[in-house]
């Protein structure tokens, strides 16, 4: 086999996923997750220190890589963007990578490289950056397994990445790090595979923990990524597999239910060569990680994060069917394949064309310009971007209930330690401190209306019991209290501090609704 950083697809599948992206790299699709990482970074950069300045349940390499990013290259949106797609052109090469060496076809696993990219968000997205590193970790086991020479040094990487996911998402971290060393454990010398690994994967962890001790939030840190999510996040979390998917993320949905049946169909058919080869267990190990990642929420866009663990094994085992073909079968199936997916990429290239060629509305924010496709959500953004804009540059704002992007895009302070407050996960004790802090600091409040609302709250969290629950009502009211409206629309609403101010004395009654 031609050694990997000699292939010329090697380089062609990140150019082909830059180029496909490059031209809407300013489109802002939504406010939410997105400026989650985005505005931590910039409280870190700015000096804030996370899970004491600011809450967050992930664990700090989500912020930390971000923040380093916008230290060397600026905070502006456009930065932020080409971090995003350097992210997704990385996954694709790891991607194509790994699906070749599990099985020497490079065409199958350039299609499914290029398959996979048209169908990829590039937001600056935590999710990403753990695919990222869980797809490096798994390209360095399965070098490591395809031959004798380096194999220490390249287990050693393959910890070392399987550490950084396990400090960006842990919960996917730590299911990538086990299935790691089950791996390793089930090879002939053991015990030096697993001390190479070992090794590699306690760098970041150490890393991450000295920083936290030494800003004094290791605590509150463990708290805040290990026990709230526990307590709280993912009771309302939970959506059935698929969901909101659409016609053009049929593939992905379908994506790793297919690759663990042919699996199986290879399993049962290839007899004990195929079983007793390591490429198979590495490649099944990273496709279960990927499908256990993908939960409490397995809907489009989570499966599509995921999906590039997955593309190991489905290469594997469509290379090994296909081999065990009749010529003539081989050559229908092959063509099948390459129809089904050519026909996958000409849709999506059909969508974005759409969007490219489509008028699109360019809005002019703090950050930099993004665009969006005209309509009233858009004018109402734009109109609300522009009268804060027209606000002191220093003026202390609140964003409510779930816009993280609106503090990181309009360069303003956002006063809570909170930046998103669904109700569900966001606890009593949380709107409380919440409520006295604003009454207190800010001196405008910008309201989400969409999230406010009970059917939306429903359609994003189908497992929300309670959309509107007493501590949420006492918030807004005390909100309504201590702001008045200075300018509103259909999505929108920004409020000033009524004079003269009034104490946090209303927000002891959420309290009492904790209670």
């Amino acid at each position: 086999m031609t050694r990997p950083l000699r292939d010329p697809l090697l380089y062609a599948v990140p150019l082909f996923a830059i180029a496909y992206s490059a031209p809407i790299l300013r489109w802002l699709s939504w406010l939410g997750d997105e400026g989650v990482l985005l505005h931590a970074a910039v409280r870190i950069v700015d000096g804030q220190a996370p899970y004491r300045d600011f809450f967050e349940f992930l664990p700090p390499g989500a912020f930390l890589i971000p923040a380093a990013w916008m230290k060397v290259f600026g905070g502006g949106f456009l930065a932020a963007r080409v971090l995003a797609l350097g992210v997704v052109a990385t996954i694709g090469a790891l991607l194509y990578t790994g699906a070749r060496l599990t099985s020497g076809n490079r065409v199958l696993a350039a299609l499914l490289a290029l398959a996979w990219a048209v169908r990829m968000s590039f937001e600056t997205n935590h999710h990403a950056l753990t695919t990222a590193a869980s797809m490096a970790s798994g390209v360095c086991l399965l070098v490591a397994l395809d031959g004798e020479r380096g194999r220490r040094p390249t287990l050693f990487a393959a910890g070392l990445f399987a550490g950084t996911a396990l400090m960006i998402t842990h919960t996917r971290g730590a299911a990538l790090c086990a299935a790691l060393l089950v791996v390793l454990a089930s090879l002939p010398d053991a015990r030096g595979r697993l001390a190479s690994a070992l090794a590699g994967m306690t760098v970041l962890p150490a890393a991450m923990v000295l920083y936290l001790a030494a800003s004094g939030t290791l605590a509150p840190a463990f708290d805040d990524v290990i026990g709230f999510p526990m307590r709280h996040y993912a009771a309302i979390q939970s959506v059935p597999f698929g969901s909101f998917a659409t016609l053009a993320d049929g593939a992905v949905v379908a994506f790793l239910p297919l690759t663990f049946a042919l699996a199986a169909a290879a399993f049962a058919s290839a007899g004990s060569a195929l079983r007793r080869e390591p490429r198979l267990r590495a490649a099944l190990a990273l496709a279960v990680v990927g499908l256990l990642g993908a939960y409490p929420r397995p809907d489009a866009p989570h499966l599509a994060y995921v999906a590039p663990l997955g593309a190991p094994l489905f290469a594997l085992a469509v290379a090994d069917l296909l081999a065990r073909l009749r010529p003539r079968a081989r050559m229908i199936a092959a063509v099948v394949l390459v129809g089904l997916a050519t026909a996958h990429l000409a849709y999506a290239a059909s969508l974005r064309a759409r969007i490219v060629t489509g008028p699109l509305q360019a809005i002019a924010t703090a950050r930099g310009v993004v665009v969006r496709p005209p309509g009233p959500w858009t004018n109402d953004f734009a109109a609300l971007v522009e009268r804060i804009g027209r606000t002191g540059a220093g003026d202390a704002f609140f964003f409510y209930p779930y816009a993280p992007m609106l503090p990181y895009l309009t360069a303003r302070r956002h006063v809570a330690a909170l930046d998103v407050m669904p109700p569900g996960y966001t606890t009593a004790v949380q709107f409380r401190d919440t409520c006295a802090r604003v009454l207190r600091d800010a001196q405008w409040v910008v309201l989400d209306h969409r999230f406010m609302d009970a059917a939306t709250l429903r359609s994003v969290f189908p497992s929300l019991r309670e959309p509107d629950p007493p501590e949420r009502r006492a918030f807004e009211s005390a909100l309504a209290l201590g702001f008045e409206t200075v300018h509103r629309s259909v999505f929108f609403e920004l409020r000033g501090r009524r004079q003269p101010a009034i104490s946090a004395a209303p927000c002891d009654g959420i309290g009492a609704a904790a209670r």
